[in-house]
Order: C-alpha cells, then structure tokens, then sequence
C-alpha cells in the first residue's frame, strides 16, 4: 500500500481492504483512508457531529499547501496553528471579535485590485461588489442599481492614495451626511482619472430622481451593516499579509473565524473574505503545484453563491480544491436549487455522517444508492466515503489523536 502523496486529504480508517484499480482512493500502510485526486470534496454531517475534529483538524495537520479554513469557533486554529507554523507558514487569524485572540489579522479585499488596469480593473471592482450584492437578480432593478453602484464607489476608491482606499471606506463613503452631494464632487473634480464603469455608473445614479436615488442608497447600505463594527472595519482596514505573494506559491494559512452567534449580521463579511481569496486563489498562475485547500465548513452560511458555485461544477481546478460541509442535503439542494445533483456529481468523494434525522438519512441513503437506515444507523464514530461512485464503510479520525508518525510530513 502507498503512503500519502503531496495532494492526499486525510478522509478516515478504513474498515475492511479499499478497491484496487481506483484513481482517487488510498488505503495507506496505517490503514488511512485518503483522497488523493485534485478534485473537490463535499461532506454531509449534521453540526455538532465532530467535522472539526474528524475533518479540519487532521488536515491542517497534514496538508502543506495553501489553505483557506472557516473556523468559527477558533477550535482548529487552537489545535493546528503552532503546527502549520512549524511548516514553515504565515498563519493569519481573521478574528475581528476577539474568538480566539485578543489581536485580529486583516485582509482588505481593495487588495485584489493592486496593479490592474482597464478593463480588468473595472471586472475586478464588479467580482468585488458581486460578494455583497448579486448584480444577476433576473427582475430586481433595485439591486442591479445598488450593485452597479456599489461596483463604481469601489471603482472610485481604487484610485485614491493607498490611505484611503481600503474597503472600511466603502461604508465611510456611502454613510456620509450628503452622499448624493459628495458623489457629484467625485464627477467634477477627479472624474477623469477614475474608472470609465465608475464614472458612467455614478452618473446615472445622479441623474435619477430622488425618490430612485433615496431606494437604491437605501439598499446598498443594508449590505454593508457588517462594516458598521468598528473591529469588523479594522479588519479589512489594510492586509497584514500579501495577496500578491499568496498567487505567487508563498506558504500560507488562513483562519476565518466569526462566533456563531454573529452569523445573523455577519455571514456577509465571511462571504467577502471567502470571495477574495477565492478570486485570488484562481488568479495564480498554473505552475503544477499543490493547489489552495478551502475548507468551508458551515457553507450554507454563505448563501448563494455564484463564484463557488462556479468552482464546484468544475470536478478539478489547478489553483483551488474546495471542500464544503453541509449540516443535510436539504441545506445544499435549497442552496443550489439547479446545480446541486451537478455538484455532488463533480466531487470526488462524498462523506456521510450518521444523523437520527429520518428524513434526512433517507434522502442521503437514496443519493448514494445505500440500504434504508443505513446512514440513520451509523455510530458516532462511523461514516459512509463515497469515492468515484462506489461507497464504502469507514471509521473516522479523531483529530484530537496523535496522527500516526507515518503520515508526518
């Protein structure tokens, strides 16, 4: 049996002999059970089942890769920080409530827009904007306008002193005491040296009527209520850590962390951290290196979203490997109510945990072609991997265990 390669992730003990012939699957000498194509992961267990512990854990431990984790408790940053350290990264906590430090790092998502020009600028400012507010609603005006102006203040802000164009601005932009009066200083004195989309879109913002007006600012602003926080503002006031060098190979770790208790108001900033660092993880360049590692648990908490969902109907990337948690399925068919079966389709392995949920394991059951109760029977310690299409028992990793020495790296 093989030992684990540079793009294996941990998935569990296997509980009799793994298939032979298969591309994707490993049963190494210690009986671990890994996936080891550059292909997405998706895991279907219900909160509070231990996909911490069974999951991110023994993967930050052993993956050497760029990786992006939400951790909203901070319990895998506590278990694996000191260790990818060791590995020789940057590990950076995004933890503007205070989680699991007194100190959070920062990522500004004006970052993203560093050294571009015309027209990749003006793309940019829109993927930007499309994080906080879809600009494809078929038959929503309102937030096609909020969003193309939203697209144009980032425009806007792209082009002032580094000083002043970090994203905290953006809410400092469209909270002012005459917003509309402002926007019309921008036109007239700098209009010229901003984006030609930024220019167009503030300009037919003011040419419409008050009321018009008054709606589209009125929409925008309740997207950005998470930046009222004076913490949240300072952590996306400035990165303290480069973008720039993440596209090119730098060994980095990223730890999202927001108490469950925030997500209410919150969700939208894990959506925007998320978002950059996705986009930047597709920007680097090809070199047949390990790809970034996004490990989204709680992914429902992200809502819809067209930028992963695009990652996720593609079976591989080069750049980006995501692994996304749902509590059910139920959670990623009213997610993704169209793609869903396309999707898991394109996963290269499916993980079950054990629910007493009815409902919810027969749907997974009927999914993976399994026996009635057969996932509502699984123990604590039990799981169903599917791997290129054929299921198989097995047991999980407890990542609060010492990890084998032969999966050291």
């Amino acid at each position: 049996m093989s030992e684990m390669g540079p793009e294996s992730l941990l998935l569990g003990h296997t509980v009799r002999p793994a298939r032979s012939g298969g591309a994707s699957a490993t049963s190494s000498a210690s009986g671990l059970l890994t996936h080891d194509e550059n292909a997405h992961l998706l895991t279907i267990a219900p909160n509070r089942s231990g996909r911490c512990r069974a999951c991110l854990i023994p993967n930050l431990l052993t993956y050497t890769g760029q990786v992006v984790a939400i951790d909203l408790t901070g319990e895998a940053y506590a278990a694996t920080a000191a260790a990818r350290r060791a590995m020789g990264h940057t590990v950076v906590r995004l933890d503007p409530f205070g989680v699991a430090g007194a100190e959070s790092d920062a990522l500004d998502p004006m970052a993203l827009l560093d050294g571009l020009v015309s027209p990749a600028l003006e793309s940019s400012c829109q993927d930007l904007a499309e994080l906080l507010i879809p600009g494809n609603s078929p038959g929503r005006d309102i937030e096609q306008n909020a969003f193309a102006l939203l697209s144009a203040v980032i425009g806007y802000l792209a082009v002032l002193p580094p000083e002043q164009r970090s994203f905290d601005q953006v809410y400092v932009t469209m909270h002012a005491d005459d917003v509309i009066y402002n926007l019309a200083v921008v036109l007239d004195t700098i209009g010229k040296k901003i984006p030609k989309m930024s220019y167009s879109e503030m300009a037919t913002f003011l040419q419409r009527d008050d009321m018009t007006r008054s709606r589209i600012l009125t929409h925008l602003t309740s997207h950005l209520k998470m930046l009222s926080n004076p913490e949240v503002q300072e952590s996306v006031r400035g990165s303290s850590f480069s973008l720039s060098e993440m596209r090119a190979g730098a060994p980095v770790t990223v730890y999202l962390v927001i108490p469950p208790e925030r997500l209410a108001t919150h969700a939208p900033l894990l959506r925007l951290w998320v978002g950059t660092l996705l986009h930047n993880a597709r920007r680097a360049p090809e070199t047949g290196g390990l790809p970034t590692l996004f490990l989204l648990d709680h992914c429902v908490e992200l809502g819809p979203f067209p930028l992963l969902e695009s990652v996720l109907r593609l079976r591989s990337g080069s750049t980006v490997r995501a692994w996304t948690f749902w509590h059910d399925l139920h959670q990623l068919r009213t997610t993704y109510p169209s793609r869903w079966p396309e999707i898991v389709a394109g996963c290269g392995a499916v993980q079950v945990f054990g629910t007493r949920e009815t409902a919810a394991a027969a749907e997974v059951e009927a999914l993976l072609g399994l026996a009635p109760k057969e996932v509502w029977s699984l123990g604590p310690g039990e799981q169903v991997v599917r791997l290129d299409g054929t299921p198989q028992p097995a047991r999980r990793i407890d990542g609060q265990t010492p990890l084998s020495s032969k999966i050291a790296r």
